[in-house]
C-alpha cells in the first residue's frame, strides 16, 4: 500500500542529515460554463453531434399550433462563439410542414463523414424518416428516406442514435409505450422491439454503443430508467433505475449521453409544475458515470431554462486547437475552454511561494492541507479568482492543489526528487497581512468531502452485494475511481439496503463497511481505496534511529464478549433470532469480569454473517488496545493503514519492538524553523 520511493529518496529519508524539497501546483479544472453566446431560439426538441472536422451539427423540429405540420431543420456550427451560427437554420429538403413535433429528433455521426438525422413524418403517414449527409453535414440528401413505418399509426415519443448505423425510438403500443430499433446494412432492418414491460408516458431516450452492447437511458416521464440491448435488438436486459420516481412531482425527460474525458455524461431536463410542491422550474441536470451502471446525482444548471432538451458536449472547432465544453440548449449556449497548462487562468506553480504547510491524513474524515503562500508585493493577486467579476483563475474555491514531497538526493545532494502525496481542493482562501508580511493561507480538503453531501431522495436496493452497493453509493456522491478488495465477503448479498433521504453518503458507506469491516482512504491519485485489515499484513517500513519522539501505550479494551444480532431467520420457531458471538478469554481473566458489546444489524441475514461481524468487532477491540504516537522525519512513502515496525533502541531503551498500523498522520513543513517532520498515530495490526 505504501508509495514507491527511489533508492535516492529512501536513503534521504533514512539519513541523519536531510534537505527537503517540496513542489506544489494549483489548477482550475472546473467546468464553470461561465461564457454565454447570445443565441436564443424558440424552445423545441433538438439534438446535436460533432462531425469529423469538429463542426457541431444540430437538428430541431419546430413547434407550433399544428403538431403534425412542423419543419425538420439543421445547422452546422464551425465557431461556437458566434451567435448567428446558432440561430441560422436550414429546412431539410422534403421536411417542411409535414413533421410531427412531439416525436423529437436525433442526429449522429456514423464515421467517415456520414451524418444521419431522424424525425417522424407528421402528414401523409407516420414514417420514421432519415436524412443523410456524406460530407460531415455540409450538404444533405434531397429528401427523406424511410427507415420503417410503424403499425397502427403509432406515434413516436423520442428518438436517439448511437452512431453505429442504428436508430432507437419510443413509440405507442397497446397498453403503453415500448422501445424499438432498426439497423442499417445496405438497407434498414425490420423493426426490433424490446422484450421488457411497457412504460407509461415515455418522454425521450438516449443510446450509447460500447462496441459490444447498447446502453439505453429512457424516461417514463418521471423516472430515468436504463436497459441494455445486444447489437441486433433481440436481447434486452433491465438495469436498476438511474433516478427513481418518488412521486409525480418531479419530471425527468429528454436524456442525452456523451462520453467526455473517459466519463459518461447523461444530461436531461428536470421539471416541476408546482402542483404538489409549489416550486416551478424546468432546467438541465447533468449526471456522470464511469461504467454506465452507477450514476452520480450530478449538478443542475438552474440558469439554463429548457423544456424540451439540452446537450452537453466537448468540441474542438475546425481550425482551432483548444477544446471547449459546451452546454447546448435552444434558449442559450454556455461554454468554457478546456484546461490548458499554458493558460495562466488554469495553472499556477506555487512551489517557490510556499512558506509553510500542514498536511493531515485521517480515517472517516476528508484529508486536509493548510498551506501558506508568500504574497509579497501582491505577487499572487492575479492568480486568484475574482467572483464578483466572474473572473476564474487557478487559485479559487474547489480548484485542485497537487502536493509533492521529497528531498534533495545524491552525493552531494543536488537532485530534486519528489513523490506525489495528495490532491486537494481549496475550501477557504484567507489573506493575512501584518507589517512587512503579506500571505495567502489556503485551507484545502481531499475529494472525500463529496461523501459528506446528503442524498436528496430515498433509494431502496434489494439483493445487491457489498461491492455493487459501495460502487453505487460512491458514484452517487460523484466519486468514480475506487479500489475494492476481491474477496469472498465482498460478494455477500444484502437482502435490503436503504439510502435514506437526507443521509450523508459517508454514513451509508460506513454501514456497508462494517459488514465486512473495511477501512478506506483516498490516495494521491484520488482513488478511493477500500481495504480489509489482516494481522498478517507485512510491515512496509522500519523505524529505529530516526525516531524523534515515541509514545507507546496499551489501552483497556471496551469489550471481551461481542454479540451480534441480525435479521430474524425465516421459517423458524416463533421468537427466533439470528446471532453470532466472539470472545476474548484472555482479557476476561485479566480484568475479572465480562464486558459485553451488543450490536444489532438487520442487513445480516445468517448466523455465519453475524459471527463474522462479531469477530470483526473483537479484532478492532484488539487493535484499539495499542495506542502509539511516533514523530519522525517526513516520509512520503507512508499512507494510511500501512503497517510499520518501530524499535526502541538506545541507552534508555524500553526494549519494546512493535508492528502497528497508521491511522492518522500529520506532516508539518516550516523551513523558517527548520521543521519537516511527521507525527504518526498508530493502532495494532
Amino acid at each position: 500500500m505504501s508509495r514507491s520511493l527511489t533508492a535516492g529518496l529512501t536513503n534521504a529519508v533514512n539519513a541523519k542529515v536531510r534537505r527537503p524539497y517540496i513542489s506544489c501546483t494549483i489548477e482550475d479544472r472546473i467546468n464553470h460554463l461561465n461564457s454565454s453566446v447570445s443565441a436564443s431560439n424558440s424552445d423545441a426538441y433538438n439534438d446535436c453531434t460533432i462531425a469529423d472536422d469538429g463542426a457541431i451539427i444540430r437538428v430541431r423540429v419546430t413547434r407550433g399550433a399544428s403538431a403534425f405540420a412542423q419543419n425538420a431543420q439543421w445547422q452546422r456550427i464551425t465557431d461556437p462563439t458566434v451567435g448567428s451560427q446558432w440561430t441560422t437554420w436550414t429546412t431539410f429538403g422534403g421536411g417542411s410542414a409535414n413533421v410531427f413535433q412531439d416525436a423529437g429528433c436525433a442526429v449522429s455521426n456514423n464515421g467517415g463523414g456520414a451524418i444521419n438525422a431522424y424525425f417522424q413524418r407528421g402528414t401523409g403517414g407516420n414514417d420514421l424518416w432519415n436524412w443523410f449527409s456524406s460530407d460531415g453535414g455540409v450538404t444533405w440528401s434531397a429528401g427523406p428516406g424511410t427507415v420503417l413505418v410503424l403499425a397502427g399509426s403509432a406515434l413516436i415519443k423520442g428518438i436517439s442514435s448511437a452512431g453505429n448505423s442504428d436508430v432507437f425510438f419510443q413509440y405507442d403500443v397497446s397498453g403503453g409505450d415500448a422501445i424499438g430499433c432498426s439497423f442499417y446494412s445496405g438497407g434498414w432492418s425490420a423493426l426490433a422491439t424490446w422484450t421488457l414491460p411497457t412504460v407509461q408516458s415515455a418522454q425521450g431516450l438516449a443510446v450509447y454503443w460500447t462496441g459490444s452492447l447498447y446502453y439505453i437511458a429512457y424516461s417514463d416521464g418521471y423516472a430515468l430508467k436504463e436497459c441494455t440491448s445486444n447489437s441486433t435488438g433481440a436481447t434486452w436486459v433491465a438495469l436498476p433505475d438511474i433516478a427513481n420516481a418518488d412521486s409525480t412531482a418531479l419530471g425527468r425527460i429528454s436524456p442525452r449521453i456523451a462520453k467526455i474525458d473517459n466519463i459518461y455524461n447523461l444530461i436531461c431536463v428536470e421539471a416541476d409544475s408546482g402542483f404538489l410542491t409549489g416550486s416551478v422550474y424546468s432546467y438541465a441536470r447533468l449526471r456522470q458515470s464511469k461504467d454506465l451502471l452507477h450514476w452520480s446525482n450530478g449538478r443542475i444548471f438552474q440558469d439554463v431554462t429548457t423544456t424540451f432538451g439540452v446537450n452537453f458536449i466537448k468540441n474542438t472547432a475546425p481550425s482551432q486547437s483548444r477544446a471547449r465544453y459546451i452546454l447546448v440548449a435552444m434558449t442559450t449556449i454556455k461554454y468554457n475552454n478546456a484546461y490548458q497548462q499554458s493558460d495562466q487562468n488554469n495553472y499556477f506553480d506555487a512551489s517557490s511561494s510556499i512558506t509553510e504547510y500542514k498536511r493531515i491524513d485521517q480515517l472517516d474524515k476528508p484529508g486536509g492541507l493548510e498551506i501558506v503562500l508568500d504574497n509579497a508585493n501582491n505577487a499572487l493577486i492575479s492568480y486568484i479568482s475574482d467572483y464578483l467579476n466572474t473572473s476564474y483563475e487557478a487559485i479559487g474555491i474547489n480548484t485542485l492543489v497537487t502536493l509533492n514531497e521529497g528531498y534533495y538526493t545524491g552525493s552531494p545532494p543536488t537532485v530534486q526528487e519528489t513523490v506525489n502525496v495528495g490532491k486537494y481542493h481549496i475550501k477557504l482562501i484567507e489573506f493575512e497581512r501584518s507589517p512587512g508580511i503579506s500571505q495567502i493561507r489556503l485551507h484545502c480538503r481531499d475529494l472525500t468531502y463529496l461523501l459528506d453531501q446528503e442524498s436528496r431522495f430515498q433509494t431502496i436496493y434489494t439483493s445487491k452485494d457489498i461491492t455493487w452497493l459501495i460502487t453505487e453509493i460512491t458514484a452517487k456522491a460523484g466519486m468514480f475511481d475506487i479500489s475494492l478488495p476481491a474477496t469472498s465477503q465482498m460478494s455477500t448479498t444484502i437482502t435490503s439496503f436503504t439510502l435514506h433521504a437526507g443521509q450523508p453518503y459517508r454514513r451509508a458507506i460506513n454501514e456497508l463497511c462494517r459488514i465486512g469491516w473495511l477501512e478506506y482512504f483516498l490516495d494521491q491519485t484520488e482513488t478511493l481505496k477500500f481495504k480489509e485489515l489482516a494481522s498478517e499484513d507485512a510491515s512496509v517500513w522500519t523505524y529505529e534511529p530516526e525516531i524523534e519522539k515515541w509514545s507507546i501505550g496499551t489501552n483497556d479494551i471496551q469489550g471481551n464478549h461481542v454479540i451480534v444480532t441480525g435479521r430474524r431467520a425465516p421459517g423458524g420457531p416463533l421468537g427466533n433470532i439470528t446471532t453470532g458471538e466472539a470472545y476474548d478469554n484472555v482479557h476476561a481473566h485479566a480484568v475479572g469480569f465480562e464486558r459485553l458489546i451488543m450490536v444489532h444489524d438487520q442487513k445480516l441475514g445468517t448466523a455465519g454473517l453475524c459471527e463474522d461481524a462479531a469477530g470483526f468487532i473483537m479484532d478492532q477491540e484488539h487493535r484499539d488496545q495499542y495506542d502509539h504516537v511516533v514523530k519522525v522525519p517526513a516520509n512520503p512513502a507512508l499512507q494510511l493503514l500501512d503497517p510499520i515496525t518501530t524499535t526502541d533502541t538506545g541507552v534508555q531503551s524500553t526494549g519494546i519492538d512493535n508492528v502497528s498500523r497508521v491511522i492518522r498522520q500529520e506532516v508539518r513543513y516550516n523551513p523558517g524553523n527548520a521543521v519537516y517532520e511527521m507525527e504518526i498515530h498508530l493502532e495494532g495490526v
